[in-house]
């Protein structure tokens, strides 16, 4: 599945115009043990943009959270490229599948939202999905508080909720936000024949989106509906 990787940097690097940041919404190793996190890391560095990175489930595994502070950084951090806020979330919870944001993190998120001055995109990253994703298997490991977060991003105008988890690509407007799950670039886990992914949003000056999911085993992009 390196392949696939070493396909999505070239890629990615190739877009013209390059993006302004890439985000990874987390699951960077299998394991959360030191080979995974080093080989990670090495192609992570092989971007040319902007990388910022949530830490996902399988990173928390056997202390793997203690390896994400040291060779990844922050696991709740926020992040400001022009004029985007991007307000990274640690979902995962160590050695679990399941995810939670707790009230900590989310009264710490609505402060931080309720703060941002007008103009700025607002856009929450975290690994753990808000809403069911279909063609994704049996339902399981939606946020815990999900009903508190949605509410949360829904009255707070959040453009983007971006998500990984369920390793199936998916896009879905409810009001002014619209939720982002990324499919799976470089795992074995992938459902039916959906393959491989990931996802380029493009935003234009009169504030229309554009969402396209690129499918690396058959080499197409497919326009997602926003």
């Amino acid at each position: 599945m390196e392949a696939f990787l070493d396909k999505a940097i070239k890629e990615i690097n190739h877009l013209d115009p390059k993006p302004n940041v890439i985000v990874h919404t987390g699951d960077l190793t299998e394991n959360g043990v030191l080979p995974d996190y080093e080989l990670a890391l090495e192609k992570i560095n092989l971007f040319e943009s902007k990388v910022i990175i949530a830490p996902g489930n399988h990173d928390e595994r056997n202390y793997g959270q203690s390896l994400f502070k040291e060779l990844i950084g922050p696991m709740d951090y926020e992040v400001h490229v022009d004029k985007a806020a991007f307000f990274i979330m640690n979902s995962p919870e160590p050695d679990r599948d399941a995810g939670r944001l707790g009230r900590r993190r989310q009264d710490f998120l609505d402060e931080k939202l309720k703060a941002l001055p007008m103009g700025y995109l607002k856009i929450v990253v975290f690994h753990h999905h808000l809403v069911p994703v279909p063609h994704s298997g049996r339902e399981t490991n939606v946020l815990e508080d999900a009903g508190d977060i949605l509410e949360m991003v829904l009255k707070r105008n959040v453009n983007f909720v971006l998500m990984g988890h369920r390793h199936v690509g998916r896009v879905l407007r409810i009001n002014n936000t619209i939720l982002i799950n990324s499919g799976t670039t470089s795992s074995v886990k992938t459902r039916g024949r959906f393959g491989h992914s990931y996802n380029i949003i493009d935003l234009f000056t009169d504030g229309s989106v554009k969402i396209v999911e690129k499918n690396m085993d058959e080499n197409k992009e497919i326009e997602k509906a926003v």
